[in-house]
C-alpha cells in the first residue's frame, strides 16, 4: 500500500505539473491578442504557401474549402467569445467554434484538404480547442487537446503551435536523443573544421552550431549530415508522441475506478546510446527542436520526407554504417530569411542551421535524379565528365561582378577542362544563399544569384549593340524611338564573368580568400556600399533592407524580432571606414565581392511570376490585374538552375545558335530571309528548353524592332503567327517588352489591322499588351472579336500560348463591353446583340479559362437589353456555370450568382422553373449546399442574390416544409432588410423579394407595382405596358398563356406563403425598419413589396399573422397615404389598407386616422377603387360620427343673370354644361376651383328647359320650349349641334339614347319619339314632372305622388310606385334619379318624408328620406345624395346609410334653386338659381 501511495502521489504530481504548465501557457496565449494574431498569420503563411503552389494543376475542391473555412469560422468565434463581455452570447459563440473546430480535429491525418496535410490542420484544431476548453474553465479538456495536438503532429507542434510548451514538457526527456546528434555531427565535421583539436564537447555549443555553417565539406559529408538531420528529427517526432500519451495516459488513469495498468514512464531512445548527454540550457534552439522548416516552405519537404520514410527502412543506425555517395547536390534557393539565425556571422555562412532536414532531402534527391552534384552550398557545382577518372577534382564555379566587355565560356573551350584538371590544387567556395522574401515561397525554386538580371551576358548584349549597329536607314523613326525609350528606362545590366577553378576538396578556405562577414551584407551577399544597422543589431545594405520593409515585412531578416521604427537609421559611417580601408588592403576581393548596384529585386525576382499564375477565372477586367495566366499554361520547373555552370552554358549555346539569325532578322533587306529567321529563331528556341536568358537577349529593343517590321510585311500566316508567339512569350516574360510596343501606336495599329484581317493569334498579343479601353473602342473590334469567338475551329495546337486567342479574343471583348460609361456600354452591348454573337459566347462556356468573362459579357447585355434573356435561357448550358460556381473563389461566385439570378427572372414561369430544376440537380456537388455555405461566406451586398436563388430551390419540392435552407435564406433576406448602415443590400433585397412573386415582363418596367395599381383599379399604367409588349406576346398561343398564368399564380401563393409565416411574420418587422429609411428608392420599393405582401397575407387563411403585420405596417401605410406627393404611392397604400379594414382590429385602428385620412380618400376616389370600400367601412363605423368625415367649402358664386334663370346643369367629364331662359348653352371648364366659361352656344330660340347625357357620354341632348330636341357631339373643348327635331310641342322634361328620346310637354302623359316621323304618346293620366330612363325602362315622376313605368318597346306604362292620397295639398314627384340599379324619388314632403329610395329589380323601397322640407331637385354620386329645396338649402344625405350629416346654402338667401348637379366623385357641387346664379362648393 505504502508503494501504491507513492505512485499515486508521483502520478499526482505528473498531473498537477501539466496541468499547471499547460494552464499558464494558455493563460498566457489568451491574455496576449497580439501574439494569437501573429501566430494565425503565420499558419496562415504556411497554408498559403502549401496549397498554393503554382505547379498544382488541381483545383480546390468545394469539401476542401468548407473544411477551411470551417477552421477559419471556428478561430473567428473563438476571437469573438474572447472580446464579448455578454456571458449568453460568449457561450452561444464557444458552441459555434467548438462545432467548427472538431470538424478539423477530426480530419484523417493521412491525408490532405486543399493540399494542406490534415495533420496539421487537426493540430491547429486542437490547440484552439484547448483555448475553447479553458475558457469554459475545464483545464483537464485543455490539457487533453494540447497533448493531442503533439500526438497528431509533433513536428508542427514544436515548430509553429507551442514551441515553448513543447520545451518545458519535452525537452527535458530528450537530452539522450540530443547527445547522440551531437556526437554524431561533430564526428562528421571534424574532419573539415580548421584546429580540429581544439574542439571537445565542452566548447560552446552556440558558437559550435552556429559555426555549422561551415566553410567547406565534402558532397558525402553533406549528404551524411542531412540524413543524419533526418533520422533526428525522426526520433524527436517519435519520442514526442511517445511522451504525449503518456502523459495523456496519466490525465486520464483514475486508480480508485480504472482497472488498467498503472501508466509506465517511457524512455527516450536514440538511434545509438550516445557516449554524453547534454543539458538542456546550453543547447541552441535550432538543436533543442531539430532542423525548423520555415512557415514560407509550406509543408511539401515534411509530405515528401514521410513517404519517403514509409517506403525506406525502419532501421534507425544503418546510415551511420552506409557508405555515402561521393557527391550531393543541394538548390539553396529553398533557403528562406527566417532560416538565416546567425546574428552577426559571415553572410557566406548561411547554410542548414534551420534548414529542415526535410528540405535538405528534397534538394538533394532533386539534384541526384538530374545527375548534378554540389556541396551544401549557395551555388551549384558542376562536375566534368573527367572527373570520373579524378574523383579528388571538381570543377566549380565562381561568379564574380568583374565586368568585361567580351567574356567567353570555359565550356566553350576544350583547353579550359584540360587545364583545370592539371591544376595542383583547387578552391572550394561555399557562398551563402541570400535571404530571399517569404511572399515567393510558393514559386519555382531559384538559385541565389537569380536576384540578379541574370539572363545578360556580356556576349549576348554585345550582339544585340553589334545589330543596332549594323542596321541601315531603312529602321523609321518610331522605332528609334523605342530604342532610345528601352535605354533610359532600363538601364544597363552588368556582364558577369563566369570562371572556373580546381581545387583540392581537402583544403580548407584561406582567411584571406573571402571579406570579413561582418562587411558583406547577409541579402545582397556583396560587400556593404551604404551599411545601415537596424535595432535588432543587424547590419544591411540601405537599398536591400528598404526593398525588404517596402514589401510590407515588418521584422529582421535574421532575428524575425518586429522593428518599431518605420524608417531606416543613418549610415554606419563607422563601418564604412573601415570596409574602405580594407578594400585598399584586398583591392580583388573588393572587386569580386562588389557591385556598384544592389541587384534589382534581390529579395525576389518572381513575385511576378507567382502573380502572372492567377487564373483568367479571377480577372473581371483586363486593365485591373497584372497578367493573366490560366492554370493550364503554368510554367514548369526549369531542369537547371539559371546560374548553374550547365544552364549558363546551355544559354550561351543557344545564343551562339541565335546570333546570325538575329542579325539576318536585324539587317537584311530580304523579307523572304527575315521570315526563314524568324521560323528558324523560333525552332532554335523551343529546341533548347532554356528560357531565362533567351528572354532577355531577345528583348533587345533592336531585335522587337525586327520582329514588329515582320509583320506588316510579311503574308506568310505560318511567319505572322510565330512572330506574334515569340513577341507574346517576350511580353509574358518581362513586362517592359509590352510597354515598348504600347509606346509606339503604329506596333499597336498593326496588330489590331493583323487581328481584322484574320490573324486570331493577334488576339494574344494585343491581350497581353493590356491595352486601355479608349484604344480598344477607338477601332470597332467588337465584329472581329466574335468572328474570332463564333469561329468553330479549335485553337491551333501548333504554339502554346499562354492563352489561347479565343480566350483573349472574349477578355478583349469583355474589356470592351465592360469600360466607358453608361452610353458606351449600352451601345457595344447592343452591337454584340445585332451581331449575333450571344449564341457564339453561349457556345464558348465550355471553355474553362473564358467562363467568368463569357458570363460578364451576357450580364451585360442583359442589363441593356432584357429580351436577349430568353434567348440565353433556351439555348444556354447550365453545367458549366455550375462548375464554374462551385469551382470558383468568392469573386467569381459572385458573377455567377448575379448571373443566375437574372437568368431566372423570366417572364415565363414555367421556364423559370426549369431553370431552377436544372440548377439544383445539375453538378456533382449539391449547389443548394454551395450556395449555402457561400451565403455564410459572402459580403453583405450578395447575400440578398444568394438568398434569393436558395430559396427559390428549396420551394421547388416541399414549399411547406422547413428546411436549413430557407431558414438560411430568409435569415439573410431578413438581416439584409434590417441593415440601415447596407443601403445597397436593403434595395438588393427589396428587388428580390419583389422578384420572388413571379411576376416578371418581357421588360424592365416595373411589372409588380403595375399589376397591384390595376388590382387596386389604377390600370393605365399596366395598360401602357400590356401595350408595349403586344408585340411580344402577340404570337403566343392563349393556351400557353393561360398555362403561364396559372403557374405564375401558383409560385405566387406558394412563395407569399412562405415569406408571411417565416417566424410569424418576421418579414413585416423588416419591412417596418425599411420604411424608416431617408432612401426614396429603398421607400418606394418597400411600399410595392409590402403590398403585395399584405395584399396576399388576405387571400390566405388568417394563422395569427395579420395582427402582427397591422402592428407593423399599418401606421406606415398611413403615413404614405397623408404624405406621399406620388398617386401611384398612394394608391399602393389603399390597397394594403383595404386588406387590414377586412379585420375588425385592423378597422377599429384605421378608425383613429379617420378624420385625417379623408379628405385623401376622397381626392383618390376617381382613380382607385378600393377607396370607396375603405371610406364605406369607416363610414359605418359606430364609433364614426359621419357629419366629422364630412366638409365643404364655399366657392365663388357666378352671375351670369344676362341669359336669365338657370334651368339645368349637367356634369360630364370635367365640364359643368349649363342652360338658360333666353335659349343659351354654356360650357364650363371646372378643374380648378372657379368654373372658367370655355364655349357658350345659340341653337336653341327659346329657353332650354332640360339637359341630358346618356351612360355612354358620347351625346347631348337638349330640350327647348321652341319645340326641337338638338343633339350634341361632346369635344373636349366644345359641343357641336349635330342634330335638329321638331317634336311640335314645348320640352320640360327629357331623356334619350340612341333608339328613343322620350319628354314630356304640358300635358298628361310622356311622348316618345324615335327619331323620325311623330312622337307617339303614352297617356296615363297624370302629369308627368320628371323622368329617368334604365335600358328600355322609362320612369315618370307625377303628380299625385306616383311613379309610372313605360316599357318603351311595348309603348305600354304601368304603375311602379303609388303614394297615400292625401285631403290637404297636392302631393307631387319632382325628381327621379337611377344610381347603381337603385331609384332615388323625392318630392313633396309628406308625413315628414320627402323622398324614397326603391330598387328597381324588385320595386321594394328599402329607404326614406325623413325631412320636413319639399325636395325640388335631386343629385347622387358614389357617396351622398344632394336634395336642394325652395328656400335655397341643399341638404347632404349619406348614400349607404341615408342619414343627413350636413346642409348647405346658397349666398343669395332664400333665391329658390332651379338645377344642382355634382361631379361622380363628389368633389364638388354645383347649384343653378333662379336669379340666374352659378354656385359652387367644393367637397371635402
Amino acid at each position: 500500500m505504502a508503494g501504491n501511495y507513492r505512485f499515486e502521489m508521483e502520478q499526482n504530481d505528473i498531473v498537477r505539473s501539466l496541468i499547471t504548465t499547460v494552464d499558464s501557457f494558455i493563460q498566457d496565449r489568451l491574455i496576449d491578442k497580439e501574439q494569437r494574431t501573429q501566430h494565425k498569420e503565420q499558419c496562415a503563411e504556411r497554408l498559403a504557401a502549401g496549397n498554393g503552389s503554382p505547379d498544382k494543376e488541381t483545383e480546390v475542391g468545394y469539401s476542401d474549402q468548407a473544411v477551411l473555412a470551417n477552421l477559419d469560422w471556428g478561430i473567428d468565434a473563438l476571437e469573438e467569445a474572447l472580446n464579448t463581455s455578454n456571458l449568453e452570447t460568449k457561450m452561444a459563440r464557444l458552441d459555434y467554434a467548438e462545432k467548427m473546430l472538431q470538424v478539423c480535429a477530426m480530419l484523417n491525418s493521412g491525408r490532405k484538404t486543399a493540399g494542406v496535410p490534415n495533420f496539421y490542420l487537426s493540430a491547429w484544431a486542437h490547440l484552439n480547442l484547448s483555448y475553447l476548453w479553458k475558457l469554459r474553465n475545464s483545464t483537464h479538456n485543455s490539457v487533453l487537446h494540447i497533448l493531442e495536438m503533439f500526438t497528431v503532429d509533433p513536428f508542427f507542434s514544436r515548430v509553429d503551435f507551442a514551441p515553448e510548451l513543447w520545451k518545458s514538457l519535452f525537452l527535458p526527456h530528450m537530452s539522450s536523443i540530443v547527445g547522440w546528434y551531437s556526437e554524431e555531427r561533430r564526428r562528421i565535421l571534424m574532419d573539415v573544421i580548421p584546429d580540429t583539436s581544439d574542439l571537445s564537447f565542452t566548447v560552446d555549443f552556440d558558437q559550435y552550431f552556429n559555426e555549422s555553417l561551415i566553410l567547406s565539406v565534402r558532397p558525402e559529408q553533406a549528404e551524411r549530415i542531412q540524413e543524419l538531420e533526418q533520422a533526428y528529427g525522426q526520433s524527436l517526432d517519435e519520442n514526442t508522441r511517445l511522451y504525449a500519451k503518456y502523459y495523456k495516459d496519466c490525465m486520464n488513469y483514475d486508480s480508485a475506478t480504472s482497472r488498467k495498468a498503472i501508466p509506465m514512464l517511457p524512455i527516450a531512445e536514440p538511434p545509438m546510446t550516445p557516449l554524453h548527454e547534454v543539458s538542456s540550457r546550453s543547447i541552441p534552439d535550432y538543436v533543442k527542436f531539430g532542423p525548423i522548416l520555415p512557415k514560407s516552405a509550406g509543408f511539401s519537404p515534411v509530405l515528401k520526407h514521410k513517404e519517403n520514410t514509409r517506403n525506406a527502412s525502419s532501421s534507425k543506425t544503418t546510415f551511420i554504417s552506409e557508405n555515402l555517395e561521393n557527391s550531393a547536390g543541394w538548390d539553396a534557393s529553398e533557403e528562406m530569411p527566417e532560416a538565416c539565425e546567425d546574428s552577426g556571422g559571415n553572410p557566406d555562412d548561411h547554410m542548414e542551421a534551420k534548414e529542415s532536414p526535410e528540405t535538405v532531402s528534397n534538394n538533394f534527391r532533386a539534384e541526384k535524379d538530374d545527375d548534378t552534384r554540389s556541396v551544401v552550398s549557395s551555388r551549384s557545382i558542376s562536375r566534368n565528365k573527367d572527373e570520373e577518372t579524378t574523383p579528388s577534382t571538381q570543377s566549380i564555379k565562381v561568379t564574380t561582378c568583374k565586368q568585361s566587355p567580351r567574356s567567353s565560356s570555359p565550356l566553350d573551350s576544350p583547353g579550359a577542362a584540360t587545364n583545370s584538371r592539371k591544376m595542383q590544387k583547387s578552391m572550394l567556395r561555399l557562398l551563402s544563399a541570400r535571404p530571399m522574401d517569404s511572399s515567393i515561397s510558393n514559386s519555382l525554386p531559384v538559385s541565389p544569384l537569380s536576384s540578379f538580371d541574370n539572363s545578360s551576358f556580356s556576349s549576348a548584349d554585345s550582339d544585340g549593340e553589334m545589330a543596332g549597329q549594323l542596321k541601315t536607314g531603312r529602321r523609321s523613326v518610331g522605332n528609334r524611338q523605342r530604342v532610345q525609350q528601352e535605354s533610359k528606362s532600363s538601364p544597363q545590366d552588368d556582364d558577369w564573368t563566369l570562371n572556373y577553378v580546381s581545387s583540392p576538396t581537402s583544403e580548407v578556405l584561406k582567411s584571406q580568400s573571402r571579406p570579413p562577414k561582418d562587411f558583406v551584407c547577409p541579402i545582397t551577399g556583396q560587400i556593404f556600399n551604404d551599411p545601415v544597422t537596424l535595432e535588432t543589431g543587424q547590419t544591411y545594405e540601405r537599398k536591400a533592407i528598404q526593398e525588404w520593409m517596402n514589401r510590407g515585412n515588418t521584422t529582421c531578416p535574421i532575428t524575425r524580432q518586429p522593428l518599431s521604427a518605420a524608417s531606416l537609421p543613418k549610415t554606419n559611417y563607422v563601418l564604412k571606414r573601415l570596409i574602405t580601408s580594407w578594400k585598399e588592403q584586398h583591392p580583388d576581393l573588393a572587386q569580386e565581392f562588389s557591385c556598384t548596384e544592389t541587384p534589382r529585386n534581390c529579395l525576389s525576382n518572381t513575385s511576378l511570376n507567382d502573380t502572372r499564375s492567377e487564373s483568367l477565372l479571377s480577372q473581371r477586367s483586363i486593365s485591373n490585374d497584372v497578367e493573366h495566366k490560366p492554370q493550364r499554361f503554368t510554367r514548369a520547373a526549369l531542369s537547371t538552375s539559371p546560374t548553374s555552370v550547365i544552364s549558363q552554358a546551355s544559354i550561351q549555346t543557344v545564343i551562339n545558335a541565335l546570333k546570325p539569325y538575329i542579325l539576318c532578322l536585324c539587317n537584311s533587306e530580304d523579307l523572304k530571309e527575315c521570315e526563314a529567321a524568324v521560323l528558324t529563331i523560333a525552332k532554335i528556341w523551343e529546341d533548347s528548353n532554356v528560357d531565362s536568358g533567351i528572354h532577355s537577349y531577345l528583348s533587345s529593343p533592336t531585335i522587337i524592332n525586327g520582329f514588329m517590321e515582320i509583320l506588316p510585311a510579311s503574308l506568310n500566316k505560318d511567319v505572322l503567327r510565330t512572330t506574334v508567339y515569340i513577341l507574346s512569350r517576350l511580353i509574358y516574360a518581362d513586362d517592359r517588352v509590352g510597354d515598348l510596343l504600347t509606346s509606339i501606336d503604329s506596333d499597336f495599329y498593326c496588330l489590331v489591322d493583323l487581328l481584322k484581317k484574320g490573324l486570331a493569334d493577334a488576339a494574344v498579343l494585343l491581350y497581353l499588351l493590356r491595352p486601355s479601353f479608349s484604344h480598344l473602342s477607338s477601332h470597332n473590334l467588337i465584329t472581329t472579336l466574335l468572328h474570332i469567338i463564333s469561329n468553330k475551329s479549335e485553337d491551333s495546337a501548333d504554339f502554346q500560348y499562354v492563352i489561347a486567342p479565343k480566350d483573349a479574343a472574349i477578355a478583349l471583348l469583355e474589356e470592351i463591353v465592360a469600360g466607358g460609361d453608361k452610353t458606351d456600354r449600352s451601345y457595344n452591348a447592343r452591337t454584340i446583340i445585332t451581331e449575333n454573337g450571344i449564341p457564339a459566347l453561349l457556345n464558348c462556356l465550355n471553355r474553362v479559362d473564358g467562363r467568368q468573362s463569357i458570363m460578364s459579357i451576357l450580364l451585360c447585355c442583359i442589363r441593356i437589353d432584357i429580351a436577349c434573356k430568353d434567348i440565353i435561357a433556351n439555348r444556354i448550358e447550365l453545367s458549366p456555370v455550375l462548375e464554374l460556381f462551385h469551382g470558383g473563389n468568392d469573386s467569381v461566385r459572385g458573377v455567377c450568382v448575379e448571373f443566375l439570378c437574372e437568368l431566372v427572372q423570366l417572364s415565363r414561369r414555367t421556364l423559370s422553373n426549369q431553370i431552377l430544376q436544372i440548377i439544383k440537380e445539375e453538378g456533382t456537388f449539391s449547389t443548394m449546399h454551395t450556395l449555402l455555405v457561400y451565403l455564410q461566406m459572402s459580403p453583405m451586398e450578395q447575400k440578398p442574390a444568394v438568398a434569393f436563388l436558395l430559396l427559390q430551390l428549396d420551394l421547388l419540392t416541399a414549399p411547406r416544409k422547413m428546411s436549413i435552407y430557407r431558414e438560411e435564406a430568409m435569415e439573410a433576406l431578413l438581416e439584409a432588410l434590417q441593415r440601415k448602415d447596407f443601403p445597397s443590400s436593403q434595395i438588393m433585397a427589396l428587388r428580390m423579394l419583389s422578384s420572388l412573386s413571379g411576376h416578371q415582363g418581357a421588360s424592365r418596367k416595373p411589372y409588380m407595382e403595375s399589376w397591384l395599381l390595376k388590382i387596386a383599379g389604377f390600370d393605365q399604367p399596366y395598360n401602357a405596358m400590356m401595350r408595349g409588349e403586344e408585340t411580344k406576346t402577340s404570337d403566343t398561343k392563349f393556351a400557353a398563356m393561360k398555362e403561364e398564368e396559372k403557374a405564375t399564380r401558383t409560385w405566387e401563393k406558394r412563395m407569399a406563403f412562405v415569406l408571411t409565416n417565416y417566424e410569424r411574420g418576421m418579414v413585416f418587422r423588416a419591412l417596418e425598419e425599411c420604411f424608416k429609411s431617408n432612401s426614396i428608392d429603398i421607400a418606394k420599393s418597400c411600399i410595392v413589396v409590402a403590398t403585395w405582401l399584405v395584399y396576399m397575407l388576405y387571400s390566405f387563411p388568417d394563422c395569427g399573422i395579420r395582427d402582427v403585420a397591422c402592428k407593423s405596417l399599418l401606421d406606415k401605410f398611413i403615413n404614405v397615404l397623408q404624405s406621399s406627393k406620388n398617386l401611384e404611392e398612394k394608391i399602393l397604400a389603399a390597397l394594403a389598407l383595404r386588406g387590414f379594414i377586412s379585420e375588425p382590429g385592423g378597422l377599429q385602428e384605421m378608425g383613429l386616422y379617420a378624420k385625417s385620412i379623408w379628405k385623401t380618400l376622397r381626392r383618390l376616389k376617381k382613380n382607385c377603387t378600393v377607396v370607396h370600400d375603405i371610406m364605406k367601412a369607416l363610414m359605418n363605423l359606430p364609433s364614426i360620427d359621419a357629419a366629422d368625415l364630412w366638409s365643404c367649402v364655399e366657392g365663388p358664386e357666378l352671375d351670369v343673370s344676362m341669359n336669365g334663370e338657370i334651368l339645368s346643369t349637367i356634369h360630364i367629364r370635367n365640364r359643368l354644361i349649363s342652360s338658360h331662359s333666353d335659349g343659351t348653352i354654356k360650357v364650363w371648364d371646372t378643374g380648378k376651383s372657379t368654373p372658367r366659361l370655355i364655349q357658350e352656344a345659340r341653337e336653341h330660340s327659346k329657353a332650354v328647359t332640360c339637359l341630358y347625357v346618356p351612360p355612354s357620354c358620347d351625346k347631348l341632348y337638349s330640350g327647348s320650349l321652341d319645340k326641337t330636341i338638338r343633339v350634341w357631339s361632346i369635344k373636349q373643348e366644345e359641343i357641336h349641334c349635330i342634330q335638329v327635331h321638331d317634336v311640335k310641342e314645348a320640352v320640360l322634361a327629357l331623356v334619350a339614347n340612341a333608339s328613343f328620346a322620350c319628354f314630356s310637354s304640358q300635358g298628361n302623359g310622356v311622348k316618345v319619339f324615335n327619331w323620325s316621323g311623330v312622337p307617339k304618346s303614352i297617356n296615363f293620366n297624370k302629369q308627368v314632372k320628371c323622368l329617368a330612363m334604365d335600358g328600355e325602362k322609362l320612369y315618370c315622376g307625377c303628380s299625385g305622388y306616383s311613379i309610372q313605368e313605360v316599357d318603351l318597346r311595348a309603348h305600354t306604362s304601368s304603375i311602379f310606385y303609388s303614394g297615400a292620397k292625401k285631403l290637404l295639398g297636392k302631393q307631387t314627384i319632382y325628381t327621379v334619379e337611377i344610381h347603381n340599379g337603385l331609384l332615388y324619388a323625392c318630392g313633396s314632403s309628406v308625413d315628414g318624408i320627402a323622398g324614397k329610395v326603391f330598387k328597381l329589380s324588385s320595386k321594394a323601397v328599402i329607404g326614406s328620406l325623413p325631412t320636413g322640407l319639399d325636395i325640388q331637385q335631386t343629385t347622387v354620386n358614389n357617396d351622398f345624395i344632394f336634395t336642394a329645396t325652395k328656400c335655397g338649402i341643399i341638404e347632404v344625405w349619406l348614400k349607404d346609410r341615408l342619414t343627413k350629416i350636413a346642409y348647405v346654402k346658397t349666398g343669395s338667401g332664400n333665391t329658390r334653386i332651379t338645377t344642382i348637379a355634382s361631379d361622380a366623385h363628389g368633389q364638388k357641387l354645383f347649384a343653378g338659381t333662379s336669379d340666374g346664379r352659378l354656385q359652387v362648393w367644393s367637397l371635402d
